[in-house]
């Protein structure tokens, strides 16, 4: 049986590797529990999520993403809009919010309503960009035009510095429980790169020149990655020099990363 492309382009991953981790490394115990996933792409965060246990109910905002993820993992899988959370309150167990908020606009409307499907003293996770600006990797961002202001990725905001992240947590209820960062510069800068290489190329593609950041960036389906295969496989060729570029990281284990998790519970009553 073929593995799927989302496992396959895994394998081949520098930062989404490090995602994983962060995300089963802080991931509360789901045995038996109703669990929510936020932010669920095109489903390999599902299927690691699923793997570890519970019930998972897996959303995304964008189309190509829910119908990637829906082939890949199967059943639960729910396009949202960025409004409103469509399930009742105090639903879930556990709920893991995954990389996206920094796209939202109103983003603490948005915080507001996966709070509301938490259960009193439900878990919750939350991963997100720092957004540190006067750092090198950020200094490349605006190089690159993956900044806010030049609304790159889509984003409506840069990130959620620690200080930030615990202000929005508390702010709606949530006792935080920890707060630390992974991916450090010589990752993050590669994925940049990488994703700035790849934009161009799905960009070139579809004869768009003029298209801003709000277009690719990662391949949504396996269309989509099919259509740079020859980059791929020069990417596949190189991927070992990479890796090793990545391991540089290991010279600055004091330095934060520029992505963040943070953990904590919902206050009962």
């Amino acid at each position: 049986m073929t593995e799927p492309w989302q496992l396959m382009l895994y394998r081949k991953s520098l930062k989404k590797k490090e995602t994983v981790k962060a995300l089963m490394d802080h991931l509360p115990p789901v045995d038996g529990k109703l669990c929510l996933e936020l932010g669920c792409g095109t489903g390999l965060t599902s299927h690691f999520l699923r793997e570890r246990g519970g019930t998972w109910t897996s959303c995304d905002f964008e189309r190509d993403h829910v119908r990637s993820a829906r082939q890949f993992v199967g059943e639960r899988v729910v396009q949202i809009e960025d409004r409103t959370v469509p399930f009742k309150t105090a639903t879930f167990d556990v709920v893991a919010a995954i990389n996206f908020l920094e796209h939202i606009k109103d983003d603490d409307r948005f915080f507001r309503e996966m709070v509301r499907v938490l259960k009193p003293g439900g878990r919750f996770l939350f991963m997100a960009p720092k957004g540190e600006h006067g750092r090198p990797g950020f200094a490349l961002k605006r190089m690159l035009g993956f900044t806010a202001d030049q609304e790159g990725f889509g984003h409506a905001r840069d990130g959620y510095p620690a200080a930030s992240t615990r202000a929005l947590m508390e702010r709606h209820g949530l006792e935080v429980d920890g707060v630390e960062s992974y991916c450090r510069f010589f990752t993050e800068s590669l994925e940049d790169m990488l994703n700035y290489a790849y934009h161009r190329k799905a960009m070139a593609k579809k004869a768009e020149q003029t298209q801003d950041f709000h277009g690719d960036t990662a391949p949504m389906s396996a269309e989509a990655l099919n259509n740079v295969g020859t980059a791929y496989k020069v990417y596949s060729a190189v991927f070992p020099a990479l890796r090793a570029w990545t391991t540089l990281d290991t010279l600055i284990p004091f330095s934060p990363g520029y992505m963040s998790v943070a953990w904590g519970r919902k206050k009962a009553g």
